[in-house]
């Protein structure tokens, strides 16, 4: 008899168990629709917001669309991402080419992002202010973040002059993307 009243029991806490899994699962799928979705870069054409943000020193970042002016190279990416290191030397030889091509290159970096290991990282990709390849750096918020559509990193974000991209990179470059970059940028790149 005993053993009848504690099976019971236990059928009916298994029961309530499930009940309550099932309730949570929903619930869990509920709050994931809620959350806003990060995007995997930006669509050529898309029309960016300016650019304001804090650089390195504390220095004020501003980049206005009004057309005049070079086309903007934005390289996302954060001092502890493998594949960001991966992906710097193109970058840094898109730095060294920029001046000369009408190009100005910016390293945007979340602003939470830890500045010294920023330097340190910067410095030995060989980018650091005082390098003869400095890189403009700007801390942005992640308003500034989702409105560029950079979610993970790298990414490489090509605009023109009046902030419309013409192409967003997410992830490391291998061959075709060197070779997409080439013909966009208008200048060869070594292969790495």
């Amino acid at each position: 008899m005993n053993w009848k009243r504690i099976s019971i029991g236990l059928f009916i806490l298994l029961i309530l168990i499930s009940i309550s899994d099932g309730l949570l699962i929903r619930q869990n799928l509920e709050l994931r629709r809620r959350i806003p979705t990060e995007t995997e870069g930006l669509k050529v054409g898309a029309q960016l917001p300016p650019l304001s943000a804090t650089g390195v020193a504390g220095q004020q970042v501003d980049v206005r669309y009004d057309g005049t002016g070079p086309r903007h190279i934005y390289f996302y990416f954060t001092s502890t991402c493998k594949f960001c290191r991966q992906q710097f030397p193109f970058w840094k030889e898109i730095i060294e080419k920029s001046a000369g091509n009408d190009l100005e290159a910016i390293g945007l970096v979340r602003e939470s992002e830890d500045k010294d290991r920023l330097r340190q990282f910067l410095q030995q990709m060989g980018c650091s202010p005082e390098s003869s390849t400095p890189l403009k750096i700007a801390f942005i918020n992640d308003r500034l973040r989702r409105d560029y559509g950079l979610s993970a990193t790298p990414v490489t974000l090509l605009t023109n002059n009046r902030g419309a991209v013409e192409k967003s990179w997410v992830g490391a470059w291998g061959e075709s993307e060197r070779a997409d970059a080439e013909s966009l940028l208008k200048f060869s790149l070594a292969s790495q």
